[in-house]
C-alpha cells in the first residue's frame, strides 16, 4: 500500500470517528468497561498469584517434637519425609537452634539465660515444590503423626525397663539427687504405662486417619504440626472464583463491544452506501472500500482500550499506597504487585484486546454492502 493510499484510509477513518461521535463515544466506552474488567482481573490474579508465592516461600510446615524421641528416631524421619513427593527441604532444629531463633526473632538475648533449661521443642521445617501439594502433604503427616507414635511407644515398650528408666532419668540426675529420684519414678511409670497407651492408637485410626489428639490423646513423639492450610486453601478458592468470573464477564463485554462497534460503523457505511456502490462500479476493491472502516474501528479499539489503562495504572498505584499507609503491618505479611511489573504485561495484552474488537466488529459491519 502506497503512502498516500494509507494516508486517505486514514483521514477517512479519523473523520468517520468524528461524524458518529455519540456512537463512536458509546463504542469507546463499553471497549473501556470490558478492558477494566480485564485489567481489574489481572491485577487481582497478580497479586493472589504472588501471595501464594510468598507464603509458599515464607511458609513451610512445621512439626514439633516432644522430649522423648531420641535423636537417632528423629533422623529416621527426617530420611523418611525427604522421600516424600514435593518436599524440597527439611530443616532439623535442635533445642540450641530453636532458642537461637527465638533470640533473633523477639530480639531478646536474655533468653540465653534458658540455655541450660530450654524449654523450647525441637522441630523440622518442611519446604515444598508447590503450595497446591500443601493439602496431601498434611494428610500424610498426620498419618505419620499417628504411626510414629505407635512406632515410639512399642520401642517404649519393647525396651528392657532398666534401659529406659537410665536413659530417661540420666540428664536429671547430673542435677540432684532428688531430682534424679522423681524422674526415675516418673520413667518407670512411663515404661509401664507405654503397654496400655499403644493399644490407644489402633490399626483402625490410623487408617480412618482419625485425629486422635481431638479426643484428649497427647502425642509424645511428633506433638503438633503446624501449617498454613487454611489461608492458602481460601486465597486459591478466591483466586479460581476471580479468574472464572472475570472471563464470564469479560466474554460478555467483548459481544457487547462487538456489536456496538458493528452498529456504530453500519450507521457509518449506511450514510456512505451510495459513496460505497459508485465506488465499486468504477471498480474499487473490497479492501480499498473497507480500510477506513476497519482503521475507524482500530482506533475505537484502541482508545478504549488506551484510557482504562492509563487511568487503571495511577489508580493501582494510589490505592497500593493508601492501603500500605492505613494499614502498614499488611506490608510485612506480604507485598502487592509493583504496578510497573503487571501494566507492563496488561497494557500490551489489553491494547490487542481494544485493536481485535474494533477491526473484528467494522469487518463483519461493513461485509453486507460490499455486495453490490
Amino acid at each position: 500500500m502506497k503512502f498516500r493510499t494509507f494516508q486517505f484510509h486514514l483521514e477517512q477513518g479519523i473523520r468517520g470517528l468524528f461524524k458518529n461521535g455519540i456512537m463512536s463515544l458509546a463504542s469507546i466506552g463499553i471497549v473501556g468497561a470490558c478492558i477494566f474488567i480485564v485489567i481489574v482481573s489481572l491485577c487481582v490474579a497478580f497479586n493472589i498469584d504472588s501471595i501464594l508465592q510468598q507464603i509458599e516461600n515464607n511458609i513451610g510446615i512445621e512439626i514439633f517434637f516432644g522430649n522423648e524421641p531420641t535423636e537417632e528416631q528423629i533422623a529416621g524421619l527426617e530420611e523418611e519425609i525427604k522421600q516424600q513427593p514435593h518436599v524440597i527441604g527439611v530443616t532439623y532444629n535442635s533445642y540450641d537452634d530453636a532458642l537461637d531463633r527465638a533470640k533473633e526473632k523477639l530480639n531478646m538475648e536474655s533468653l540465653e539465660s534458658l540455655r541450660n533449661d530450654n524449654p523450647l521443642p525441637r522441630s523440622f521445617y518442611i519446604s515444598l515444590d508447590s503450595i497446591k501439594a500443601q493439602k496431601n502433604f498434611i494428610e500424610y503427616l498426620n498419618g505419620l503423626q499417628i504411626s510414629f507414635e505407635q512406632q515410639f511407644l512399642n520401642e517404649l515398650q519393647t525396651m528392657p525397663k532398666e534401659e529406659a528408666v537410665t536413659e530417661q532419668t540420666t540428664a536429671a540426675a547430673a542435677e540432684t539427687p532428688a531430682e534424679g529420684a522423681t524422674a526415675a519414678v516418673q520413667a518407670d511409670l512411663s515404661v509401664e504405662m507405654a503397654s496400655e497407651q499403644v493399644q490407644e492408637i489402633t490399626t483402625t485410626d490410623i487408617n480412618a486417619g482419625l485425629n486422635i489428639g481431638d479426643s484428649g490423646y497427647t502425642f509424645r513423639g511428633i506433638e503438633k504440626i503446624m501449617h498454613a492450610q487454611g489461608a492458602t486453601s481460601t486465597l486459591a478458592a478466591i483466586d479460581t472464583v476471580v479468574r472464572i468470573v472475570s472471563i464470564i464477564l469479560v466474554i460478555l463485554l467483548c459481544i457487547v463491544s462487538v456489536g456496538i462497534i458493528m452498529n456504530t460503523i453500519k450507521l457509518t457505511v449506511f450514510i456512505r452506501r451510495n459513496e460505497i456502490s459508485i465506488m465499486k462500479y468504477v471498480g474499487a476493491t473490497d479492501w480499498f472500500i473497507r480500510w477506513p472502516f476497519v482503521i475507524e474501528g482500530l482506533l475505537i479499539g484502541i482508545i478504549g482500550a488506551a484510557i482504562p489503562c492509563i487511568v487503571s495504572w495511577y489508580g493501582y498505584d494510589k490505592v497500593v499506597t493508601v492501603i500500605y499507609d492505613k494499614a502498614p503491618i499488611i506490608q510485612t505479611l506480604f507485598k502487592f504487585v509493583a504496578g510497573r511489573e503487571i501494566f507492563g504485561y496488561v497494557v500490551p495484552i489489553c491494547l490487542l484486546i481494544g485493536a481485535a474488537l474494533g477491526v473484528l466488529g467494522s469487518a463483519n459491519a461493513i461485509r453486507k454492502h460490499l455486495n453490490v
